[in-house]
């Protein structure tokens, strides 16, 4: 999922003419970034010096974050905490959640600034080799990259992506687990990264989840998806009222009993907005299978319009034209590729009713 990508929380930290990174953190109260305290040097910094930088995505410019208090600085365990004046709330609707539990040999996702290229993030992949859960710290190692490059030392290549917070996914959720400390060596030897967990945070966690229960993961997953979609419906609805009023005027159309049409209203507007982000990438990632779709949309709007859109006697005459004219959008579509793994039928079905391409009333 989109929403889920980490490199969002990712920000850049200077301080005394050391570079590192950091993590967006969170609680009911405030905003934090979270990072390793060795970026600030080897005794607690001047609030005044730490600069802290976030980038919308990693070609974009820098923004500046106002620190506003350091809450924690622990060179034991090597973690920092520094509140932060944050007005971007909205932004991070899906906020991530923070995790206990880790096993090894899960995977994980860290994204960071290098200071070989201290102007763009960049994320890596590894996994948990070793965990040390009563000192509240872990090992990981990459996969797929290597801090060995073109013969500069591991060290010199990992320097700056200290702070980074690691991340595991569960049901397509990012969990916080911890943040970079330093890799092993300076070599790096076998690209190992030793780590401190969220252990240390517990006096600032509200609620975070066991990763080594898979049954109440589960169930926790699901529930924060119904939470999610009820937000983004919630959403949708203040930004597009017209087109909710269109599409639930329809639907009480075909279904007359007014609870159905509710849960039929929901369930659409559920599905449009997961199909659109899905269209949305195959605008982005296959524009000319795109543009055959809209081709095919584009030749049917006059006739969906002109032959389908009518007056009613009954709700049962109004689902048959609309299952009719699902039915030949599918077999249009049909010459599209199925790797899309959405209805686009149904999308378009959808998105004619909100904006009355496809209309239907009732006679009186």
């Amino acid at each position: 999922m989109a929403n889920n990508i980490t490199d969002k929380y990712c920000v850049r930290i200077k301080c005394n003419g050391i570079v590192g990174s950091g993590v967006l953190f969170s609680n009911e109260e405030t905003f934090y970034v979270l990072t390793a305290a060795h970026c600030f040097g080897a005794t607690i910094p001047d609030i005044n010096n730490i600069i802290i930088e976030k980038q919308d995505d990693y070609a974009s410019p820098f923004n500046n974050i106002k620190s506003t208090r350091i809450v924690e600085f622990n060179l034991e365990h090597d973690f920092a905490l520094i509140e932060i004046d944050f007005a971007e709330e909205k932004r991070l609707l899906y906020q991530y959640k923070l995790g206990r539990g880790v096993l090894s040999n899960n995977e994980v996702k860290f994204c960071g600034y290098q200071a070989v290229n201290i102007d763009q993030h960049r994320p890596f992949e590894g996994k948990i080799l070793s965990i040390s859960d009563d000192k509240g710290k872990f090992k990981v190692t990459l996969v797929k990259d290597t801090f060995d490059q073109a013969g500069e030392s591991g060290h010199t290549v990992a320097k700056g992506l200290s702070g980074s917070g690691v991340f595991i996914y569960r049901h397509n959720s990012p969990f916080l687990i911890g943040i970079l400390n330093s890799v092993f060596t300076n070599k790096a030897w076998n690209d190992d990264i030793d780590c401190c967990s969220i252990k240390h945070l517990e006096k600032y966690i509200t609620e975070y989840v066991d990763l080594s229960d898979f049954e109440n993961l589960k169930k926790w997953n699901e529930n924060l998806e119904i939470e999610r979609t009820g937000k983004e419906i919630e959403n949708f609805k203040k930004e597009n009222n017209g087109f909710f009023e269109k599409l639930y005027g329809k639907n009480k159309v075909l279904y007359p009993d007014i609870e159905q049409a509710n849960k039929v209203t929901t369930k659409q507007i559920r599905k449009f907005l997961a199909m659109r982000e899905n269209i949305r990438t195959i605008e982005d990632e296959y524009p000319m299978l795109y543009s055959k779709f809209k081709t095919i949309v584009k030749r049917y709007v006059d006739q969906v319009e002109d032959d389908y859109s009518r007056s009613v006697n009954e709700s049962k005459e109004a689902i048959d034209i609309k299952m009719r004219l699902q039915t030949e959008l599918k077999e249009e579509f049909k010459v599209l590729p199925e790797f899309t793994n959405i209805d686009l039928s149904e999308f378009q079905i959808i998105e004619w009713l909100g904006i009355c391409t496809l209309n239907f009333t009732l006679n009186d």
